[in-house]
């Protein structure tokens, strides 16, 4: 077995890349002192421990062993302590590529790194590849937190570039499986999260206010980060349902609960906005505020894809305050950026682009793109997303028939298009 330090170091770097506290490694096998000391080199480990925290993060034995200094470990150890995140993601995928029969435990994690790194960098093919060969591997491991975990990251993936059906499929497998193995609730609860949010924009709002009570009712006992997602969650849920007010309150408690410090307070805050430009009537003044504090947070915690969120929010909120120009203008500023968005994301910021083009009279090429749009979510299963654009579309018509009628008149009351993160 690796001796202290190195053990303690490879058992942060696990816990941490897993989203996992030191409370939740250490509940029912040690204290969270004693799992610091861990951590810190200050105490070897006892036989006892590493069978329980092998079970907590779901990694053989074999991981916490003196023997990988393959070259697979050594790709590992320079992505991890590498500040150039096009350079880690290099020598992952070298490693990989080039040594497929090397320790699958090691492999798996140069693969979880690998697939962090693409969503860090916007990459969503690369991840879904990763996410992909994750699953495969899990399978092979025969470690149900690995499997659940591999499945979860993997429908999360499908989700994100537009594939509903086998989303869904593969994070019911993945709930299945964290129901009936002995793997840590946090796995549990994100893969009910995952499942939420795709029945949810299936249409099927029924079983996803379902899957989203079920995650409140331990909801007092959840660590931090987990209760503000279950939370967030289920507002998202109640937005579909039309039930705004609850909505409000479910966001508004979790970031009252989620620490300032933990990065994601700026993916709520942004998800904040956006439920203002979507109630009835809009509040605007609230959108803007919660904007506002997300650009603040945004030197703090922000990436690239964070900078790119917050832009595609401006857009929407510059045409509901009737900025049209200036809605066009980060419409056009982010058309290199469409790939890196989600598909629900890239979809209702093209129908944005084409609602402006006809405000501005060129009504018969923005009709048939967004009605082309409303199809593409259609044949992606996204039930709730493609009635929503035909709803825009009919507004945005009406509004357009006042405008030429009346113009500089003001936007209708019952247009009501928006973002739903």
């Amino acid at each position: 077995m690796l001796e202290q330090p190195q053990f303690g170091q490879l058992l942060r770097t696990l816990r941490q890349e897993r989203g996992l506290s030191q409370a939740e490694v250490a509940d029912g096998g040690m204290s969270t002192a004693y799992l610091s000391r861990l951590e810190s080199g200050a105490r070897r480990p006892t036989a006892k421990v590493l069978d329980h925290l092998t079970r907590r993060l779901g990694v053989p034995p074999s991981v916490f062993q003196g023997n990988h200094t393959s070259l697979l470990g050594q790709a590992l150890a320079s992505a991890s302590s590498s500040d150039d995140t096009d350079d880690a993601i290099r020598l992952l995928g070298e490693a990989v590529q080039a040594h497929s029969g090397e320790d699958l435990s090691l492999r798996w994690l140069c693969l979880w790194k690998l697939a962090q790194l693409h969503a860090k960098r916007g990459k969503r093919q690369g991840e879904l590849a990763a996410a992909r060969e994750l699953t495969e591997l899990s399978d092979r491991l025969a470690v149900s937190t690995l499997q659940v975990r591999s499945r979860t990251l993997l429908a999360r993936c499908l989700r994100a570039v537009g594939d509903i059906d086998e989303a869904r499929a593969v994070a019911q497998t993945a709930l299945g499986t964290a129901d009936n193995g002995a793997v840590p609730v946090a796995d549990t609860v994100r893969a009910r999260l995952v499942l939420v949010s795709i029945e949810a924009e299936s249409g099927l709002i029924t079983e996803a206010r379902r899957l989203a009570d079920q995650l409140l009712e331990p909801i007092d006992v959840l660590p931090p980060v987990l209760r503000a997602e279950a939370l967030w969650s289920a507002a998202n849920v109640r937005i579909r349902q039309g039930d705004y007010q609850g909505a409000a309150e479910l966001l508004q408690r979790a970031l009252t609960d989620l620490p300032s410090h933990d990065d994601l307070m700026l993916r709520l805050q942004l998800a904040a906005s956006s439920l203002y430009l979507q109630m009835i009537p809009r509040r605007v003044t609230e959108a803007q505020q919660w904007l506002a504090e997300a650009e603040r947070a945004l030197g703090l915690f922000g990436g690239p894809l964070h900078r790119q969120e917050v832009l595609v929010i401006k857009a929407h909120l510059a045409f509901h305050q009737r900025d049209l120009a200036l809605a066009k203008g980060l419409c056009e500023q982010l058309a290199d950026a469409l790939p890196q968005l989600t598909f629900r994301d890239r979809i209702r910021l093209e129908v944005l682009a084409h609602q402006i083009r006809i405000l501005e009279g060129d009504r018969e090429a923005g009709v048939r793109r967004i009605e082309e749009l409303a199809q593409e979510a259609q044949n992606a299963s996204n039930v709730h997303l493609s009635s929503e654009i035909w709803r825009t579309l009919a507004e945005t018509l009406a509004w357009a028939s006042e405008r030429q009628a009346a113009p500089g008149l003001r936007e209708p009351s019952n247009l009501h298009e928006g973002v739903t993160r």
